[in-house]
Order: C-alpha cells, then sequence, then structure tokens
C-alpha cells in the first residue's frame, strides 16, 4: 500500500474557518474528487440493487404465502428455488458493497489524515496550539481517532439514509396498492373514503416518532461532545504516566498519581453517566416505538384479511411493506444517537482545524518581528523586544552583533527570557518586535535543554531531523564512540522509545552527534549540557572545537564553567525593562 501520511500533501484545507458540512465536502473537491464519485457511485448502485431485491422478495412472500394456503406443493418447490437464487445475488452484493464502502473510507481518511497533519506541522501550528491555545485539547487523539469516526460515521448515515429514501420510494406503491380503500363515519357528514389508508398510518407514525425523538435526543450531542474530551484527557494523564514512570517512581508518588487518575476518569463517569440516563430515557420511546410498528400494520391490515380484499400472501406481503416503509420513515428515530455521535465528533474536528487556523492568524497579527536574510555571515539583532503572551515585556530594546567564528554565553537570572530570546531568533516565538538579521547561506541547529528522540531505529534518533543524510554504519559507530556512547554502537537498529531508554545526559549526548553529523555553521545550545557532568560537559564544547573550528555559537546556560569555552559573555540583565510594560513599540 501506498505511504499513508505524506508529510506535505497538497494542501486541500485551506486558510478559513470550516463548518462541519465544508469539512466534509472538501474531499469531494479534492484532486481525488473523481475516484471517491466513482467508488460512492457504486456503492450507490448497489445499495439501490439491494432494494430492488428485498422488493422482489417481498412480491416473493406474496406468491408463496398463497401456494401454501392453496397447498400448491411443486409451486412452494419452484418459489424456494427462485428464494435461493434471490438470496444468493442479495448475498454476494451485499458483501462486496461492505467491501468496496471500506475501501472507499479507507482512502477517504487517508486523504483526510493527510491534510489534518499537514496542516497541523504547518506555520508552526502544532507547537502554537500547544504553547498559546488553552482551548484545543489533545489534537493526537482528534486525528487519530476523530477522522476515523467522522469518515465512517458520516458514509454509513449517507448509505443509511440513501437506502431509507430507496425503500420508501420502492415499497410506497406497493403498500399504496395493498391498500385499498378505507371508509370512515362522519356521522352527519356522510362518509370519508381514504385510499392508501396504510401510506398514511406510516407517514403519520413516523413523523410523531421523529418530533419526540429530535427532542428527546437533543442533549446527546453536547454530552458526547464532552464524554470526548474527557475520555481524552484520562488516556492522556495514563500516557504522561508511562512516559514519567521514573519520575513518578523516584518521588513514590503513585498516592498522587492515583489521585490524578480517579480524579479524572470520575469525570468520564459522571458524564457518561449524564448520557446513560438521556439514551435510557431515548431507548424508552425507540423500544416501544419499535414495538409498537409491529403491532399496528396488523391492526389495520387485518380488517381488508377478513373482509377477504386479499389472501394470506397479500396479508404477509402488506406487513412487509408496511413494515418497510415504516422503516425508512423511522429512519431519524433509529440512527439518532450515532447522528448525535456524528455531531460531536464533527464538533471536535472543526473546533481544531478552526483552532489551528486562529492560533496561525494570531501569530501573525502578533508578530512585528522582521527575519532578514542576509548574504553576510553574522547575526544581528536591532531594537527587538520580547513578550509573554499577555503582552508583558520581557527583554527590551536589544541591540547585539554574533560575528561568525565567535562564541557567545547569553547570562542572566531563571525567568528573565533568555530561552525566549533564543525562540525568537529561531522564528517560532510570535511575541516580538523589531529585526534580526540572519545569515541566509548558513546552516543553523537549534538545541533544546531536553533534545527529541523520535520513535524508531537508535540510528533515525541519530539522524534527526535530516532524513536526507546517508553514512555507513561503521561511520556513525565511529561518531557515538566520539560521544562516549560506545554501549550503543550494537543498537543503531533496535526500534525502541528512546527518551524512555537513554537517560538525560544519554540524550544530551545524542544531540551532540547530531551537531558532528550536520556539521553546522550556528548552533543555538539553550542548557544542552545541563545533564552532563562537569567533565563530560568540558568534553562536549572541546570536541566541537576541536572537529568544527569554524563553528560558531550561542549558549544560555547558568554554570560558571561555561565561561572558558565562550569570548564573549552577553548579559541579558541590561535588556530587562525598568518597569513591566504591556506596550507594543
Amino acid at each position: 500500500m501506498e505511504q499513508l501520511i505524506d508529510p506535505y500533501p497538497p494542501d486541500e484545507l485551506s486558510a478559513r474557518h470550516y463548518t462541519a458540512w465544508q469539512l466534509i465536502k472538501s474531499y469531494w473537491q479534492s484532486q481525488f474528487r473523481f475516484p471517491a464519485y466513482l467508488f460512492f457511485g457504486i456503492v450507490v448502485i448497489m445499495t439501490v440493487s439491494l432494494v430492488g431485491l428485498e422488493v422482489a422478495l417481498n412480491y416473493w412472500y406474496n406468491y408463496f404465502y398463497n401456494a401454501l394456503q392453496e397447498y400448491d406443493k411443486h409451486g412452494v418447490i419452484r418459489l424456494l428455488v427462485v428464494f435461493f437464487g434471490i438470496a444468493t445475488i442479495y448475498i454476494i452484493i451485499g458483501v462486496y458493497r461492505f467491501y468496496i464502502s471500506q475501501l472507499f473510507s479507507l482512502r477517504w481518511r487517508k486523504w483526510l489524515t493527510e491534510c489534518f497533519v499537514s496542516k497541523w506541522l504547518k506555520n508552526h501550528s502544532y507547537y502554537l496550539i500547544e504553547q498559546f491555545d488553552q482551548q484545543t485539547d489533545n489534537p493526537d487523539q482528534r486525528i487519530q481517532e476523530d477522522i476515523g469516526a467522522l469518515v465512517n460515521s458520516s458514509l454509513d448515515l449517507s448509505l443509511g439514509l440513501i437506502t431509507a429514501i430507496t425503500t420508501f420510494l420502492a415499497f410506497i406503491y406497493i403498500l399504496w396498492q395493498l391498500s385499498g380503500d378505507m371508509t370512515i363515519s362522519l356521522g352527519a357528514l356522510g362518509t370519508w373514503h381514504l385510499h392508501g389508508y396504510l401510506v398514511w398510518v406510516g407517514i403519520c407514525y413516523a413523523l410523531i416518532g421523529t418530533i419526540i425523538t429530535i427532542k428527546l435526543g437533543r442533549p446527546l450531542i453536547p454530552l458526547n461532545f464532552e464524554q470526548q474530551r474527557r475520555e481524552a484527557s484520562f488516556r492522556f494523564a495514563a500516557v504522561d504516566l508511562r512516559t514519567h514512570a521514573e519520575h513518578v517512581a523516584l518521588y513514590k508518588a503513585e498516592r498522587s498519581e492515583q489521585g490524578v487518575l480517579s480524579r479524572l476518569f470520575g469525570r468520564v463517569l459522571d458524564n457518561w453517566y449524564l448520557i446513560i440516563l438521556r439514551q435510557k430515557l431515548l431507548l424508552w420511546f425507540t423500544l416501544g416505538y419499535n414495538q409498537a410498528s409491529v403491532l399496528l400494520p396488523l391492526l389495520v391490515v387485518l380488517p381488508q384479511y377478513f373482509d377477504k380484499v386479499f389472501l394470506l400472501g397479500g396479508l404477509v406481503q402488506s406487513l412487509k411493506a408496511f413494515t418497510s416503509v415504516q422503516d425508512s420513515l423511522s429512519f431519524l428515530v433509529n440512527s439518532y444517537t450515532r447522528i448525535a455521535e456524528w455531531k460531536a465528533v464533527t464538533n471536535r474536528l472543526t473546533t481544531f482545524v478552526n483552532h489551528m487556523e486562529d492560533a496561525t492568524s494570531l501569530a501573525k497579527k502578533e508578530n512585528r518581528l522582521m527575519i532578514t536574510p542576509s548574504n553576510e555571515s553574522s547575526i544581528l539583532i536591532n531594537r527587538v523586544s520580547v513578550y509573554t503572551p499577555q503582552k508583558v515585556c520581557l527583554l527590551e530594546n536589544i541591540n547585539e552583533s554574533f560575528h561568525q567564528g565567535e562564541r557567545y554565553l547569553l547570562e542572566g537570572a531563571s525567568g528573565i527570557g533568555k530561552s525566549t530570546l533564543i525562540r525568537t531568533i529561531a522564528g517560532i516565538w510570535p511575541y516580538a518586535n523589531g529585526e534580526i538579521v540572519m545569515p541566509k547561506q548558513l546552516k543553523m541547529m537549534y538545541l533544546p535543554q531536553r533534545p527529541y528522540m523520535p520513535i524508531g531505529s537508535l540510528l533515525e534518533a541519530v539522524y534527526f531531523p535530516n532524513e536526507q543524510l546517508i553514512m555507513s554504519d561503521s561511520a556513525i559507530v565511529a561518531i557515538l564512540r566520539d560521544c562516549r556512547l560506545e554501549k550503543l554502537t550494537d543498537r543503531l537498529h533496535e526500534v525502541a522509545a528512546w527518551s524512555a531508554q537513554l537517560s538525560p545526559g544519554e540524550q544530551q549526548r545524542i544531540t551532540l552527534a547530531r551537531i558532528l553529523l550536520e556539521k553546522p555553521d550556528w548552533i543555538f545550545l539553550d542548557e544542552s549540557t545541563s545533564q552532563l557532568d562537569i567533565e563530560n560537559e568540558d568534553y562536549f564544547y572541546r570536541l566541537l572545537q576541536e572537529r568544527l573550528p569554524q563553528l560558531s555559537f550561542i549558549s544560555v546556560g547558568h554554570r560558571p564553567s561555561l565561561k572558558q569555552y565562550h569570548n564573549h559573555i552577553v548579559d541579558m540583565k541590561k535588556y530587562v525593562p525598568a518597569q513591566e510594560t504591556s506596550l507594543y513599540y
């Protein structure tokens, strides 16, 4: 099968706010719309064919029971052979309709997932959502679970609606013909001859049931939305516990974590109980409605049978036709719970995609920083001010020049904004103004305090983020030995969650290996040696200077030992505003 996730497929989710309908129809307007219409058209034809076979079976019941009533043995045998033929065709079409519809849903989910992942990754939306948006919870769950639920529910409900409409149109004529006339006495006003009375009884009954179902089931939509949110929060807490298992064990914080999980699961159960109560109320009605719909056609058809308007076969055919029409008209009644779940899923996905758009739009609006590419090799910071999301100034009017070949250490108290300045230079912090001149032809690397270890082989973790870099295993082994990671050299192709397998110090030494592989011109070290002891930190910096003598780096750290590896010290305290300000320049 072709690769599921293309890092940058055509961006079909445009920069706008989506409704549920716009989100669904985006696939039908994409570059894959022609195969989509073909697949869906085939499924619709099969669905109509199945309804046609139901009509044939409806007539078969008439002939079969009439043959039974007349004790026509040969006729019964012939009709049984006909039944097996119809049933065989029905089974074949039913199986292939399922297969093609599932194949279609697979393609639809693939496309929509690619679009969501692409939009999530582009323009740092994943970072902006995580850092600055308080409304979007668990985007991973929305992509992994909600998209699949949206596609499957949309397809199932659409086919169910098409089946209901086709069934109604196919059986309404049969039921109309079988109904005959009903004479209703109006006393002094005479009599009223109602033709096709079975049709009118079914329509009125279904209309009343639909209205009551909507009224009873409406609260299920917000309840299902809230349930998905609470389930996702509980699942995230469990994953977070697994991720930080060592920390919890060292703190002996099992009771505390149990309290957190119990509280979150309690919220899941509370909302779930509300859903159960509402579904119970809805079930009281729907079960009663469906049971009454079994007796209702019998009550209205029996007078015609006893008046000998038709034989036993006509009675059975009338009951089957009435049931088919009734079921088609009761589509909303029987599907309302599924519709409520579908609506909750679409709400979660539309709010997610719209919040991504809001986050990127807000970042563009708030960001008044100009990053200017230059043919020079120096980094120039001109009148740059950095703010918090609440627009409180962290660093004010920064003017610094960082020259190629030099090494700089940013000093200052914890929390004044040194790391935020690095994020600003990297172009991912949107709350800043001023100008930064960056050398466009030089390679940059930004190394946070906690390195990212992608799930995969150790080799992939070392190559990250440059997957196109190809070297022999022996060359990688030599670099790992240079970084004092000898014990990992025989695990290059082992697949694991390396963030859990490696110690923080080993992870920081993996970043050293990445630097030696990439050979950048500039690196930004945001406390990137904080998990190393003094000896390994000294080895880290000296190895960089030995292997990459032209490398320039800007470090953030608090250890006094760092000063010896830098020939320029920048005291960031001088850029802290005298008093807090919330105004942009």
